[in-house]
């Protein structure tokens, strides 16, 4: 009689959680800033409460007016969960620079929407090859 096949666990399986932001002090400002994203997608009880006090240590670090910066502080309003704050911070950044979504998605999406623009941005600045090199 044949063995039955059982399933294997994955080798590795990324879960959200606390643990999303154990790497935080090893990661380079945009990687942070993906972790952050991250943890804001997929909030938990304890995900939020370990995100608030890394994102403000963070935004000390990184300028108002700059492109990490700037993210960073947006990260906080998805991350306080404030729907009428999400709403008017959304609608002040999407009509300042960014390309916005339908007025009728929930704040949260739209909130979401524009922070994966922000994302892109890093991201490609990551890819770029530095002046020298």
């Amino acid at each position: 009689m044949a063995e039955h096949a059982r399933p294997r666990p994955a080798p590795h399986r990324i879960a959200p959680g606390a643990a999303l932001l154990t790497r935080w002090s090893a990661e380079c400002p945009a990687v942070r800033l993906a972790l952050a994203g991250l943890a804001v997608v997929f909030p938990t009880d304890r995900t939020l409460p370990a995100l608030a006090p890394r994102l403000q240590t963070f935004t000390h670090q990184h300028l108002q007016g700059t492109d990490i910066g700037d993210y960073v502080r947006f990260v906080l309003v998805p991350a306080a969960q404030d729907d009428d704050q999400i709403l008017a911070v959304t609608e002040k950044l999407t009509d300042a620079c960014w390309t916005g979504t339908a007025r009728g998605v929930p704040a949260r999406a739209r909130s979401l929407h524009l922070l994966g623009q922000m994302l892109t941005r890093v991201g490609a600045g990551l890819t770029r090859p530095r002046s020298g090199q």
